[in-house]
C-alpha cells in the first residue's frame, strides 16, 4: 500500500484555473497583451507555464516580477470572493487523511496554497505543503514530487499522486510514482492524451480505498 499521497492543488482540489486566467489576463490586458483561453490552456496549464516564460515566449518588454506582484493582489481577492472547491474534493481529503499522510505539491505560491486550503478548513488535513517556487524546475519535470517524497522520507515508488494536467502526470510518472488523473473540465482534453496514467476518474467521488489499493498492487 502507498505510504504517501500527494495532491496537486489548482484544477484538482480547487476550481482555480478560471480565476488564475482572469487574474493574469487582467494584468496583461493593461499592456494590450490579454491572454486568450486557448493560450492559457495550451501554455499555462498543459505546459505549466508561468509569467516569466510567457513574457519571454511573447518577447514582451515587461518585468515578470512586477507582473506577478500585481497578479497576486487580484488573485488573492478572487480567492476570497469566487474560489470554490472541486466537487468531491473535501470528502476525498477527509477520507484519505485518516489512512495516509497527505501533502500538497503545487505550482502556486505557498501563500496562495495556504489561503486556498485555509478558506475551506483543509490545512490541518495535510502534513506539509510544497511549492515549486522552492525548486529550480517545475512540472513537467519530476522535481516537485521527488522533493516532496524526500522531505517526507518516503520512496517515490510508495507515493500516489492526484493530478489534473498532462504536465502533472508527466511529472509524477517521471518521478516513478503512480498517478490518478481527474481531468480539468476547463481544458476539456480528450482522456487519450493522458499517456501512462494509472487511473482516470470523472469525479473525485469515484475514488475509494479499494481503487487505491488496486493501483498500489499494479
Amino acid at each position: 500500500m502507498f505510504k504517501l499521497i500527494i495532491f496537486d492543488l489548482d484544477g484538482l482540489l480547487i476550481d482555480s484555473q478560471p480565476l488564475q486566467h482572469e487574474a493574469y489576463s487582467k494584468i496583461f490586458s493593461q499592456y494590450d497583451q490579454a491572454i486568450s483561453k486557448k493560450d492559457w490552456i495550451k501554455y499555462w496549464i498543459h505546459m505549466s507555464g508561468n509569467a516569466k516564460q510567457w513574457i519571454e515566449f511573447r518577447n514582451l518588454d515587461l518585468d515578470y516580477q512586477k507582473i506577478r506582484t500585481e497578479k497576486k493582489i487580484i488573485y488573492d481577492e478572487l480567492i476570497q470572493d469566487k474560489m470554490k472547491l472541486k466537487p468531491g474534493a473535501k470528502e476525498l481529503v477527509n477520507l484519505l487523511y485518516k489512512e495516509f499522510p497527505l501533502v500538497v505539491a503545487s505550482g502556486s505560491r505557498i501563500e496562495s496554497i495556504e489561503l486556498c486550503l485555509g478558506k475551506f478548513n483543509l490545512i490541518g488535513k495535510f502534513k506539509h505543503m510544497f511549492s515549486d517556487t522552492e525548486i529550480k524546475r517545475g512540472k513537467p519535470h519530476p522535481d516537485i514530487f521527488l522533493y516532496a517524497a524526500k522531505m517526507m522520507s518516503i520512496e517515490p515508488r510508495d507515493c500516489l499522486v492526484f493530478e489534473d494536467s498532462i504536465a502533472g502526470l508527466q511529472s509524477a510518472k517521471s518521478a516513478g510514482m503512480k498517478c490518478i488523473i481527474y481531468p480539468n473540465n476547463f481544458s476539456n482534453l480528450d482522456t487519450e492524451q493522458y499517456k501512462g496514467v494509472d487511473r482516470i476518474v470523472n469525479q473525485l467521488s469515484e475514488v475509494n480505498l479499494n481503487i487505491i489499493k488496486s493501483i498500489s498492487k499494479n
